[in-house]
């Protein structure tokens, strides 16, 4: 095996769940730490791995709960995750790294932010979500699936759940078709160009343990986070395409009037898959 290439790795942690991760990149060279979006895993990232070789980068990418190869952690909150993140950096005797979110990551990231300050040199987030709270809308989101995943009422988890399970067992060529019609078209050009299995394998990893990770994921981020976001302070940057249509720029708005000191990319001509066509362009700032 190339060092690059992803290399899975799992952890017990001190509740006897099981918490899994993919590292890319160089492995002995500068950590990562990265969240993966929504309805997605560790292997939404893969495609970094070569850029991470070449830059001596060491990316860790963690399963969220119930997610992948990571023990469900059923009613699980934002401030959950950041306990699994510490034993995990622990586990790999990092004491601090820059940390990269994306999308529906956004949210972990900053309850990270906010609980374990010291554990992270600079902060990123790409087309990151902010609470739905107005003036953001779940109406505004572009992914059905998100909009119905952040506003499923209790009683019909379980139903969303099975559906994502469903969808899970979709033959790759639907599942692509089905993503490349809710994007821009500047997303869909850049998902047309991938393989199907590039386009597809970070989707089907979600619900690989059924789809009630997923919607622990979505119910997290729904609910209070517990904690404001005011109180995160540190070295932060919100990237932003401009043409992204799955999270509104509304959120990254939303995000700069409660952290001032963020500083804010809006890109022109690009969408909520900017990573793929400006991954230097993010990742050589946190190194900086």
């Amino acid at each position: 095996m190339l060092e690059h290439e992803r290399q899975d790795h799992t952890m017990t942690l001190p509740d006897g769940r099981t918490l899994g991760w993919a590292q890319y990149g160089a492995g002995g060279g500068q950590p990562l730490l990265y969240f993966h979006g929504g309805v997605s895993s560790r292997l939404d990232i893969e495609f970094a791995s070569s850029h991470c070789q070449e830059k001596n980068i060491r990316l860790i990418a963690p399963d969220r709960p119930g997610i992948g190869i990571s023990s469900p952690q059923p009613k699980r909150s934002l401030l959950d995750w950041t306990n699994d993140v510490e034993h995990l950096l622990n586990h790999l005797n990092i004491e601090s790294l820059p940390l990269l979110g994306w999308s529906l990551a956004g949210p972990y990231v900053w309850a990270c932010a906010y609980k374990l300050p010291q554990r992270f040199t600079k902060i990123s987030t790409v087309g990151g979500a902010s609470p739905i709270l107005p003036p953001v809308k779940v109406e505004q989101l572009g992914l059905l699936a998100d909009r119905m995943l952040l506003s499923c009422p209790p009683a019909l988890e379980s139903v969303l759940a099975a559906s994502l399970d469903a969808s899970g067992k979709l033959p790759a060529p639907t599942m692509k078709w089905i993503l490349e019609n809710e994007l821009s078209d500047n997303d869909k050009a850049i998902v047309q160009e991938l393989s199907l299995k590039d386009a597809t394998d970070f989707i089907f990893e979600s619900t690989r343990q059924g789809g009630m990770g997923v919607v622990d994921d979505y119910r997290a981020v729904a609910q209070d986070w517990g904690f404001e976001l005011s109180k995160i302070k540190g070295d932060v940057t919100l990237w932003h395409g401009e043409e992204d249509r799955l999270c509104p720029l509304l959120m990254t708005q939303y995000l700069k009037e409660r952290m001032p000191q963020a500083t804010v990319n809006i890109v022109p001509k690009r969408g909520h898959f900017l990573l793929h066509r400006m991954l230097d362009e993010v990742l050589s700032p946190l190194f900086s």
